[in-house]
């Protein structure tokens, strides 16, 4: 929510940074809860509306405000799809797919951090094309290895 404010404020420098400090989170809160044993249905929903909101809404608004909005309905409809692949993404994760050691499609996070990066070195017509092609990875069927899974699974064997 705090990058969402940012951006409206035209303060980016600090939109990027509380989307970044969203990616520190994220990559211990579940760690954090298995250790605390406080691992839940409700933390795990909690989760996935955070991440939409932090790597799904704040980063699209932030591309959008800085550089799709010159392209009116176009720039919008762009933006807009990318939100919804990218809560499709984690609804999938949720039902399916959040025991498997792959991931299947892009991860929202890994989508955010490519957008963030394009929208800050690249041109609108690349930043729009690479939304585009974001947006299909994270409801595409292409298996990428799991980190957390990997990194809690060599944790419990050592």
């Amino acid at each position: 929510m705090l990058s969402i404010f940012a951006v409206l404020e035209e303060n980016f420098s600090a939109a990027i940074g509380f989307i970044l400090l969203g990616l520190l989170f994220d990559l211990f809160d579940e760690r954090i809860a298995r250790k605390l044993g406080t691992v839940s249905e409700f933390g795990k929903e909690l989760d996935s509306f955070s991440d939409l909101v932090t790597f799904g809404i704040a980063p699209v608004l932030f591309a959008y405000h800085v550089l799709l909005s010159d392209f009116g309905q176009i720039g919008l409809f762009v933006a807009v799809s990318y939100n919804v692949c990218a809560l499709l993404r984690l609804a999938r994760f949720n039902t399916t797919q959040s025991e498997l050691p792959t991931f299947i499609g892009l991860p929202v996070p890994a989508a955010a951090v490519i957008l963030l990066l394009t929208t800050i070195f690249l041109s609108p017509m690349f930043v729009a094309g690479i939304m585009c092609l974001l947006s299909y990875l994270m409801i595409s069927h292409v298996k990428i290895p799991h980190a957390k899974k990997i990194s809690t699974e060599n944790e419990q064997t050592i």
